[in-house]
């Protein structure tokens, strides 16, 4: 049985480690911290394979001191995940002052038992600090099950010192140390609770990978706002979402690239949406159709309340100082205003779906640029003298 272990430990470790270093290659900082410390895990296990090139007491050591660092990592990768400072300088000079404790125990008092107990309670410390440092940053069942299996690794410490140190001694010398029980308990804890914990970090890691490679791809990239396929999955969990609708767009923007290039025309697409996001009310959401048209949703708003937003916004952004913006930070000199026009469109129950109530704010929107631009135009029946929907301005309504 303790050969088995002997093999097996280092090996299930050692593969835990190579996944998670593949898993940080995908851009999980954690997973890069909890690839190390497994790898330094499987190490530690390792030692009693070379129990015949080197002294039983400094094998000991050896081991002590990669379960040590072991731990360092778990706790960084911990702390990492749920977002806490990594407290590098302070868990390392602990870790030390605990080692320097192993040694004195193992090489001057020669106490087997207080050797194990200063390395068991420094790798449940470092544990133990980054748990309750995470507490209050769960975001999810995943990082539950992480702090979950974290705490079982402590517990599990815990009670087989209490068991095999204090209540009935038995963890052997240097030389015996794998065929005591202490021994025993210690690598069939570890199979299973190494195994637990492995896989709840794994899963957590690559849950938010997966998060973070599929908010990347519903994301723009010039602004950061939600894509095409964002703005729909978006909708898709907001199943009955209702209130007004409104599709911009940057007026004129053909003639800002062609005049001064993409560059700045970039800037002013990234100056809009940065103005556009910073005003959404609660609960709203916006999203980059592509080029220079954006859709703005907010949910249980009336039609006017809508059109007030848009205005509001209209005005914003054509009183941006437009000579700051330029390519690679140098101003380019406009001597124009950039505007944008509005379309609003309100819910109508007899919608099949939200693209219908944006297939009317889009006809607002281009009646708003037939109209001369830089204006809000809202749905309705058309005045006597007017086809298409209706001239709506903010302004003088509301006095904006």
């Amino acid at each position: 049985m303790d050969s088995n272990f002997a093999f097996l430990l280092p090996v299930m470790m050692l593969i835990f480690g190579s996944t998670f270093l593949i898993v940080g290659r995908f851009g999980s900082r954690e997973a890069k911290l909890w690839g190390p410390g497994y790898l330094f895990a499987a190490a530690a296990f390792g030692v009693p394979l070379i129990d015949g090139f080197v002294a039983d007491r400094t094998a000991s050591l050896i081991a002590d001191a990669l379960f040590l660092i072991s731990f360092i990592f778990y706790s960084g990768a911990l702390l990492c995940r749920f977002g806490r400072p990594s407290y590098l300088l302070p868990r390392l000079v602990f870790t030390g002052v605990m080692y320097a404790g192993i040694l004195y125990a193992a090489l001057v008092a020669e106490s087997t038992p207080i050797e194990f107990l200063l390395d068991d309670l420094g790798c449940v410390l470092l544990l133990t600090f980054a748990i309750v440092m995470s507490l209050r940053r769960v975001r999810h069942v995943a990082d539950r099950a992480l702090l979950v299996a974290a705490t079982l690794v402590v517990a599990e410490t815990v009670i087989r010192n209490v068991a095999f140190v204090f209540i009935a001694p038995s963890y052997g010398g240097p030389d015996g140390f794998l065929a005591s029980n202490y021994a025993f308990a210690m690598q069939a804890g570890a199979s299973i609770l190494a195994l637990v914990f492995a896989l709840s970090a794994l899963a957590a890691a690559t849950l938010d990978t997966i998060i973070a490679h599929r908010d990347a791809a519903e994301r723009d990239p010039l602004t950061g706002m939600l894509n095409r396929r964002g703005f729909d999955r978006m909708i898709e969990e907001s199943r009955g979402v209702e209130g007004a609708v409104i599709i911009c767009d940057i007026d004129n923007f053909k003639w800002v690239n062609d005049t001064f290039g993409h560059g700045p025309g970039d800037e002013v697409i990234r100056a809009f949406a940065e103005m556009l996001q910073a005003r959404l009310p609660e609960g709203g959401f916006a999203a980059r159709f592509g080029g220079e048209e954006f859709v703005i949703v907010l949910p249980s708003a009336p039609l006017m309340a809508g059109a007030d937003f848009a205005n509001r916004v209209r005005l914003a952004f054509a009183a941006i100082d437009r000579t700051a913006i330029g390519f690679d930070g140098g101003p380019i000199g406009f001597d124009g205003g950039i505007t944008a026009s509005f379309g609003v469109a309100g819910a109508d129950a007899a919608d099949r779906s939200l693209y219908e109530q944006i297939a009317r704010a889009d006809k607002a929107l281009y009646a708003a640029k037939e109209a001369g631009r830089n204006r809000v135009m809202v749905e309705g029946e058309p005045p006597s003298d007017m086809s298409g929907p209706r001239l709506y301005y903010a302004s003088e309504k509301y006095g904006c």
